[in-house]
């Protein structure tokens, strides 16, 4: 499974689980003992243009955080603001442990995180 924690800043809200109803519902699971910490809930619909899009092309599962998106693709990714003193300390701890908790929650599972339909060519 690849997470990637690139579109948006401040803390994760839940997961874009990529049109997909049974990863949508194991992650539902996993964020449960997160709620205290500002994770709210996961979407099904996915998001686009971001480096996870290869990954779920060569077959492998690929998510991305809800996270806030107010001004940052306008006014901090990739630009000169875009720096490490914008990192807000307790966003990035508990960026932290929401990647954290799914990667332990993906490596001991039994049930095998969905992959992605492949795309029609």
């Amino acid at each position: 499974m690849y997470l990637n924690l690139d579109p948006g800043m401040g803390p994760i809200y839940g997961w874009y689980t990529e049109n997909s109803a049974p990863a949508k519902a194991l992650f539902d699971k996993w964020i449960e003992p997160l709620k205290d910490l500002g994770v709210r809930r996961n979407v099904e619909p996915g998001i686009t243009n971001t480096d996870h899009v290869s990954f779920r092309e060569a077959g492998m599962p690929g998510f991305n955080p809800v996270q806030d998106y107010v001004t940052y693709d306008v006014r901090t990714h990739h630009t000169n603001v875009d720096t490490y003193e914008r990192i807000r300390e307790d966003d990035l701890k508990q960026n932290a442990v929401v990647l954290a908790w799914f990667v332990y929650n993906a490596a001991m599972s039994d049930e095998r995180v969905p992959r992605p339909t492949p795309a029609a060519r």
